[in-house]
C-alpha cells in the first residue's frame, strides 16, 4: 500500500485531497495545526484510523516525527491578503523548504507544492500559459508564492527530486470558509457586490477537479519537474454568479462599483488600516480589486496533455457547492 502526507490536511483543500487519498487505497498521514477540520469525512477518517495526523506548524515541524511517505502534498501555507511579508515568507517558504527536505530524506516519488496563478499579477491575461512572465502583485503572498516557487524548483533540481509546481484558479467547493461560503451567502441573500461590472474574463476551478490533477501529475512520472496551471475554463465574473444564483433560484441582483472607484475606495482602507496598525485584513483590498478588474484566465493545455481530465463540468461544480451551501 502506497503512503501519502499531506500538509494542511484539515483545510479547505487539503482535506478534499486527504479523504480522496483514502478513497484510492493510500495509508495517509495529515499535518495540521488544529484538531479537527471542517471536512465531516476527514474528520470520520481520523477516528477510523484511516488517516493518521500530526499537529504542528509547518515551519517549526520536527519531521523526523513523520513515518515515510511515497508522495508528499505541501499544500499548508498563510493564506491572506494582509500581513507582513516576514510572517508570508517565515511559513510559505520556510515551511516548504522543511517538507522539501523530508521529502528528499525519505526518497518520496514526488513533492508537489501547491502555489496560486497570483505570482502571474493582474495584467489584462487571457489563457495565459506557464511560461508567461511572472509579476505578482505587490503583496506578501503573492511574493512569497513566487519565491518559493523558485525554491522548489532549485532544490528539486540540485537533490533530483520529482516535483510538481500546481498554479490553481479560484478554488470553491464543499467546506470553502474562506471564501465561496461568503460569496454564495451574499448571491442567495441577493446582496452581492461586484466592482468592474464583473465584465472580467477569470478562472475557476472546483475543488474536485483540483485535487484530481494534483493527485494525477503526482502519480504519473511524464507529468514531473515542471508547473502547471488548473482551471475549470474561463468565464467573466458576472456569467459565473449568476449561474450560482440560477441554481439558488434566486434573482441575481447585485451592487456595482465602478473600477476607479473600487481602486480609490481599496487604497484609502488600506491607507486607514496601515497607518492605525490594523491586524485584522480589511474587507476590501487592491489585491481583490486588481483581481476583478483586469482579465485573468489561464491555459490549462499544458495539463492536459498529460492525460489529465477533470471530473466535473463547472455546472456541476457550482450546483454541488450550492447544494452544500444551501
Amino acid at each position: 500500500m502506497e503512503t501519502a502526507l499531506v500538509t494542511g490536511a484539515n483545510g479547505f483543500i487539503g482535506s478534499h485531497l486527504a479523504c480522496e487519498l483514502v478513497r484510492r487505497g493510500f495509508t495517509v498521514y495529515g499535518v495540521h495545526r488544529k484538531p479537527k477540520s471542517k471536512n465531516e469525512e476527514y474528520n470520520r477518517y481520523v477516528e477510523e484510523g484511516k488517516i493518521v495526523t500530526f499537529l504542528g506548524d509547518v515551519s517549526k515541524f520536527d519531521t523526523s516525527k513523520l513515518p515515510d511517505a511515497d508522495y508528499v502534498y505541501h499544500i499548508a501555507g498563510k493564506v491572506s491578503l494582509w500581513g507582513t511579508l516576514e510572517e508570508f515568507k517565515r511559513i510559505n517558504t520556510g515551511g516548504t523548504r522543511n517538507f522539501l527536505q523530508y521529502a528528499k530524506r525519505v526518497g518520496a516519488k514526488c513533492f508537489t507544492y501547491l502555489s496560486s496563478v497570483a505570482v502571474y499579477g493582474f495584467y489584462g491575461y487571457k489563457l495565459l500559459e506557464e511560461d508567461g512572465e511572472k509579476r505578482p502583485f505587490n503583496n506578501p503572498y503573492s511574493l512569497s508564492k513566487l519565491e518559493t516557487e523558485k525554491m522548489v524548483c532549485e532544490y528539486a533540481a540540485e537533490n533530483k527530486l520529482p516535483y510538481v509546481i500546481i498554479r490553481p484558479g479560484n478554488v470553491y467547493g464543499e467546506y470553502d470558509y474562506t471564501s465561496s461560503h461568503e460569496v454564495y451567502g451574499r448571491i442567495k441573500a441577493e446582496k452581492m457586490i461586484i466592482c468592474g461590472s464583473g465584465k472580467y474574463e477569470s478562472c475557476w476551478v472546483y475543488v474536485k477537479n483540483l485535487v484530481e490533477a494534483i493527485i494525477f501529475t503526482a502519480i504519473h512520472p511524464h507529468a514531473h519537474n515542471t508547473d502547471y496551471n488548473v482551471a475549470d475554463g474561463n468565464t467573466n465574473l458576472k456569467d459565473y454568479l449568476a449561474k450560482i444564483a440560477q441554481y439558488y433560484g434566486v434573482r441575481f441582483k447585485y451592487t456595482n462599483f465602478p473600477a476607479p472607484l473600487a481602486k480609490l475606495a481599496a487604497c484609502l482602507v488600506e491607507g486607514t488600516y496601515k497607518l492605525f496598525c490594523i491586524k485584522k485584513a480589511p474587507l476590501i483590498t487592491r489585491f481583490t480589486v486588481s483581481q476583478n478588474c483586469a482579465d485573468y484566465s489561464f491555459s490549462t493545455k499544458k495539463l492536459e496533455t498529460t492525460g489529465y481530465k477533470k471530473l466535473y463540468s463547472e455546472d456541476e461544480g457550482i450546483k454541488r457547492t450550492v447544494d452544500y451551501f444551501s
